[in-house]
């Protein structure tokens, strides 16, 4: 059920790859260390260095900001659900380039969609997507 919620926005699911269980352990950990984590489940973006927010979300902005911002969109990245935020870990996480992300990008940031998290651990990036029509990128 929750792998489903994941994948729903993508068209195609080429490219996209489940994580291992060992595999989400080292991201999870890697991510835990990165990114400030407030209580149960939600990210503290406001200690981040950089924070920046797009809203009226489409494919050739968020693109162009990867852009401007020189952070190769063929990069990989991991999608994960709110709800995998620490204290949990039962549910997955799926493996990605950025490109597929940003081509999808309405549909992830939809009215109805769950609320989720893209991690980036090289270079360091997460992009939130916790309300419709609007994410937060920060680093």
């Amino acid at each position: 059920m929750q792998l489903g919620l994941l994948l729903e926005p993508f068209s195609t699911k080429e490219s996209i790859r489940m994580l291992d269980v060992e595999e989400k352990k080292k991201m999870k950990t890697e991510f835990i260390a990165s990114i400030p984590i407030i209580e149960w489940v939600s990210l503290d973006l406001g200690k981040m260095n950089n924070n920046f927010v797009i809203h009226n979300v489409n494919s050739d902005k968020v693109a162009s900001f990867f852009n401007a911002k020189e952070l190769s969109t063929e990069n990989s990245v991991y999608l994960f659900l709110q709800d995998d935020l620490p204290p949990f870990s039962t549910l997955p996480w799926v493996k990605m380039p950025l490109s597929k992300v940003i081509e999808n990008i309405i549909h992830i940031a939809a009215e109805d969609a769950y609320q989720q998290y893209v991690f980036c651990p090289s270079p360091k990036f997460v992009i939130e997507f916790v309300e419709p029509d609007l994410i937060t990128i920060a680093w």
